[in-house]
């Protein structure tokens, strides 16, 4: 199984190079992505909050609850980035 990762920056999919948050390409807004990853069958989506890894006063959550209201019940959500609860 391909378990696709969304990594989350001010609000765009990102992709750090080798973890620098200096050093990172930009892939625009997550929703359309995910869209496209549960069209193609992803049952399974991880999403990582980088901001609220890096500095939890900034987590993203409003997007993150976005992501998973546009992805249940067709995918499940995995989040990991500074989240401390599901609230």
């Amino acid at each position: 199984m391909i378990i696709p990762a969304l990594d989350i920056i001010n609000g765009n999919i990102v992709r750090l190079y080798q973890g620098s948050y200096c050093m990172q390409t930009n892939y625009g807004e997550p929703i359309s992505l995910l869209k496209k990853y549960i069209q193609q069958g992803a049952k399974i989506i991880h999403l990582v909050d980088l901001d609220g890894a890096k500095n939890p006063s900034k987590r993203q959550s409003l997007l993150i609850s976005q992501l998973i209201k546009e992805a249940t019940p067709l995918s499940k959500i995995q989040i990991g980035g500074g989240i401390r609860n599901a609230t």
